[in-house]
């Protein structure tokens, strides 16, 4: 065969046999044909293009197709040749044959370069004058290709313009219809600004609307919106943008009753892409009866040709709902969205129709409906009257589940005008709730929207549901009824909106409420989490058993819930430094809030649930949340730092939230009698001694501290006032004077931060002046203190961005059990320590504590050591003990500690070590140390 090929090369279409063919594909697509071989069938191919017999021409052309497929690397000269003979033929005469030679070898083309993108650029040489000489040349199929196809050549939008305004006329209707295609393909695919062209081609539209065949006229519906929004933007002055939408608008009415089923659809959805018309025609649609204002009323624009008045618009919708195939009404129904967007009056009217369409048979189009009727009620224009409230509950109870939900969409978005209509739509509710219990997450959430919606029928629906409470309370079975947990979802929500008193319900409806939690948390997980609604009903059930003096539309926890909505919408917790300048700061905040945090969201989520756990704690539901606090504990543990939050700001949350957790656990000791056991008196002072503990700690190693450190005095000031409460008179006298210390304190904080004192502190002042003496401490007045005590606040506790953690680290290098340091007892000895300090200031007293036993040794750190510009300095440091007992062996402990010198009373009388309470940075390490031997 390849001899033959070199040979003769002079081969007719008769010699080219279906045999020779075959073979020379299977030698194509042979992975094991040599190199030589499928050069010289290249050659041969490429040979045979400038035969000019269309008959070879078309097996040439597949074949070459197929050798660039296997052979990547011969693509570019395949594509040379194949464009050469195509350009070739351009120039010589036409022939009909030539037009479907050209046509193949741009599919080729074409192919080849997209999938070769190293030769896309060789494309362009077909300009526009060789695709359109091409085109007008061909026969009909395989101008329909081209046409098909123009967008896959670099064919510049003029010349494909006039194409296909020229074909628009073309006798075939397959061409008028591919033609019109691509006039909206140019149209979409960019700014198209000649006036007169898109006049022309709108014009050209309006015409092949009436043609005979169904395409041409579906396809000219589409040209007629696209190019007819275009001509609209056009129109500089309002006033003809206005008349230019009716006429437009009004022409797409007068084909509303084509026999056509997808030209009527074609249509619909027009009226969706042009979206708006004056307010008189968008009214007549909705009636069959042509209303006074319309009568005899024109359009005042000449590309309406005088065939369409404004009595075309009479009752388009109307006949859209009523049409026999539901493609149509799902098409009416879908364009009332852009419609009821700019319209005042139209969805009004429009609702009656809507609600018709729920009885519609088929799913899509009732769907489509409720879809249509939710976009009115977000704009607040949905209007339920009692004529219209069957449908809707006939939707709610839908056998399909996307009805279902969307109904419940628009009901959480409601608003009925009297207490008839929003029993009915409850019935409607519970209801379906029996027919589709899985449904009960959404429909409880929906029930809890529409209670806020309508907090003025709340007194009737208590009233309803009081008898079904009562009979609960009685009848065990009962209890667990969805019945009674959607109707408690209902008369408990209007609060939460606080647009109610807690006090107009009835104690019972908060206390079933705790028990169905798990219910009404999954069915508000998207609004508020468990432990956040647990507070607000166990606060809830303490303040409407109450006289209700204790409520207000301040209260805190309501507070913690806007904020807590407000938070996780993305709004910033942490802010810039003080010492940052204030258009830094805004520049700074407004960047947080663009880039939307994550980590700061969940930050502030974590803090909105340590408030909630201490509602709970005050509402004497201790072990809940004691869990709430772990589980912030936990979550916080799996947060690393990062650009926006740091270590230290990691670290101060975490003990803030231990420092809440102890007082929890403190807690229920104020609940009971004052006067306690001994064991559980233990206990107590171990755990306020903790709780003083911590909170030295955290305001002697943290910088940077703005805003978090008023809430920490405040703290401070909060375990004195415990103990004042708790404990005997002998302990009296030193907790006064602290009190007295740390108030000074946090008065001279909020003058020099220019802040306003809280009112915990202006209360805790005032109740000291009003106690006096220390040995007639007003309890009363005390537990009121306490009590009103918030210790975690959203306004007050706002995280500063330049928070640092103060601490240390310490080795003693080469000691160890197995080589200890040698001393010799009653001499002093020398422990080298090897010291890391981080964010340690510059005017701090750091003291190294070495302890055996019961006894123990301060050696002073001179600030020489580890002054310096660096957050972290590195040094060693000799130590030298005098506790070196006799003993073979023997342990010391070592650690580093800052003293606390805001602690102004001072707790040490002996001449050496400090004179202030000691916080740690690091742990102990111990030093072994073993006797000298004698040799």
């Amino acid at each position: 065969m390849t001899s033959s090929m070199e040979e003769d090369d002079s081969i007719s279409a008769e010699s080219l046999s279906l045999d020779t063919l075959s073979s020379i594909r299977s030698l194509i697509i042979n992975a094991d044909t040599s190199d030589s071989v499928i050069s010289s069938v290249f050659d041969f191919l490429t040979g045979l293009l400038s035969r000019g017999d269309s008959a070879i021409l078309h097996h040439v052309l597949k074949l070459l197709s197929d050798l660039a497929f296997r052979r990547k690397e011969l693509a570019p000269q395949i594509f040379d040749s194949i464009l050469s003979n195509l350009l070739r033929l351009q120039n010589t005469a036409a022939e009909v044959n030539h037009g479907h030679t050209a046509v193949e070898s741009l599919a080729v083309l074409a192919s080849l370069s997209e999938r070769n993108p190293s030769i896309v650029t060789a494309l362009s040489k077909i300009n526009g004058e060789v695709f359109a000489s091409i085109c007008l040349g061909a026969p009909i199929s395989s101008r329909l290709w081209l046409l098909r196809n123009a967008e896959r050549f670099n064919v510049p939008s003029s010349v494909l313009f006039t194409l296909f305004l020229g074909f628009t006329k073309d006798p075939y209707p397959y061409i008028r219809k591919v033609a019109l295609d691509g006039l909206i393909n140019i149209c979409n695919a960019g700014d198209f600004n000649h006036a007169h062209a898109v006049e022309g081609c709108y014009t050209r539209a309006v015409e092949l609307l009436s043609d005979a065949e169904d395409s041409v006229r579906s396809s000219a519906v589409r040209a007629v919106s696209v190019w007819g929004k275009v001509m609209i933007s056009s129109k500089e002055e309002e006033l003809s943008r206005r008349k230019c939408t009716d006429a437009v608008f009004l022409q797409l009415c007068s084909v509303v009753r084509d026999m056509s089923v997808d030209v009527r659809v074609e249509v619909f959805k027009a009226f969706g892409i042009i979206g708006t018309a004056s307010e008189s025609i968008i009214l007549q649609t909705l009636s069959k009866k042509v209303l006074g204002a319309g009568k005899g009323k024109k359009p005042q624009n000449h590309l309406s040709n005088g065939s369409a008045d404004v009595s075309a618009a009479a009752g388009v919708f109307i006949h859209g709902f009523e049409d026999e195939f539901y493609e149509v009404r799902e098409a009416a129904v879908n364009s009332f969205h852009s419609l009821s967007v700019n319209s005042i009056k139209f969805p009004d009217e429009a609702v009656y129709l809507l609600m018709d369409m729920l009885y519609d048979d088929y799913m899509v189009v009732r769907l489509k409906a409720l879809e249509a009727l939710h976009h009115i009620a977000d704009l607040g224009n949905l209007k339920i009257q009692e004529t219209y409230m069957p449908a809707f509950l006939d939707a709610i109870v839908d056998t399909s589940e996307n009805i279902r939900v969307e109904a419940r969409n628009i009901l959480k978005l409601a608003k009925l005008p009297d207490v008839k209509l929003v029993n009915n739509c409850v019935d409607g509710v519970l209801k379906s709730l029996e027919m589709y219990p899985q449904d009960e997450p959404d429909i409880l959430s929906a029930l809890f929207h529409f209670g806020q919606n309508h907090p003025n029928f709340l007194v009737s629906m208590v009233k309803r549901f009081s008898e079904k409470l009562g009979t609960a309370s009685g009848n065990k079975p009962e209890f667990n009824c969805r019945q009674l947990s959607a109707s408690l979802m209902l008369i408990i929500s209007a609060p939460l909106s606080n647009k109610q008193s807690i006090t107009s319900i009835p104690p019972l409806a908060f206390s079933y409420s705790l028990a169905m939690l798990g219910k009404f948390s999954s069915g508000l997980h998207d609004m508020v989490d468990q432990y956040m609604l647990l507070a607000y009903l166990t606060h809830c059930a303490i303040l409407s058993s109450s006289s209700g003096t204790e409520f207000n539309k301040g209260d805190i926890f309501f507070q913690a819930y806007r904020d807590s909505n407000a938070d996780l919408a993305g709004n910033p917790v942490l802010l810039p430094g003080k010492d940052i300048p204030a258009e830094s700061k805004y520049m700074a905040s407004k960047a947080e809030l663009e880039i939307g945090n994550q980590a700061l969201k969940f930050l502030n989520h974590i803090l909105l649930k340590i408030k909630a756990a201490w509602l709970l704690s005050q509402s004497g539901c201790s072990k809940e949340a004691l869990r709430a606090l772990r589980a912030c504990k936990q979550e916080l543990a799996t947060l690393t730092a990062d650009s926006s939050i740091s270590n230290g700001t990691l670290e101060f949350i975490c003990q803030y939230v231990h420092v809440i957790e102890l007082l929890a656990q403190v807690w229920p000791h104020f609940e009971y009698a004052r006067h306690i056991s001994t064991c559980r008196s233990v206990e107590l002072e171990l755990l306020m001694k903790e709780i003083e503990i911590k909170l030295m700690e955290i305001r002697c190693r943290f910088t940077g501290l703005s805003t978090e450190e008023s809430l920490v005095i405040e703290l401070v000031i909060f375990g004195c006032l415990l103990r004042l409460y708790k404990f005997e008179i002998c302990c009296r006298l030193n907790c006064m004077e602290k009190l007295s210390s740390t108030i000074s304190q946090l008065e001279l904080h909020h003058e020099q931060q220019c802040t306003k004192p809280s009112e915990f502190l202006t209360e805790t002042k005032k109740s000291l002046k009003e106690i006096g003496s220390s040995d007639d401490i007003n309890s009363c007045r005390l537990l009121h203190l306490i009590k009103i005590f918030n210790c975690f606040s959203p306004e007050q506790f706002m995280l500063s961005g330049n928070l640092q953690c103060v601490s240390a680290e310490l080795e003693i290098p080469g000691n160890g059990p197995y080589s200890p340091i040698s001393f010799v007892p009653g001499l002093p000895v020398a422990i080298p320590c090897e010291i890391m300090l981080l964010n340690v200031p510059r005017d701090t007293c750091l003291w190294l504590r070495i302890s055996r036993s019961e006894t123990c040794q301060f050696v002073y750190l001179d600030p020489n050591l580890y002054n310096g510009d660096g957050r972290k300095k590195r040094f060693m440091f000799t130590a030298v003990t005098y506790m070196t007992p006799r003993a073979v062996v023997f342990t010391l402990r070592v650690s580093i500690g800052i003293e606390c010198l805001f602690e102004d009373i001072s707790y040490r009388k002996q001449r050496h070590g400090p004179k202030h309470p000691v916080a740690y940075l690091c742990k102990e390490r111990e030093v072994h140390l073993s006797l000298v031997s004698r040799t």
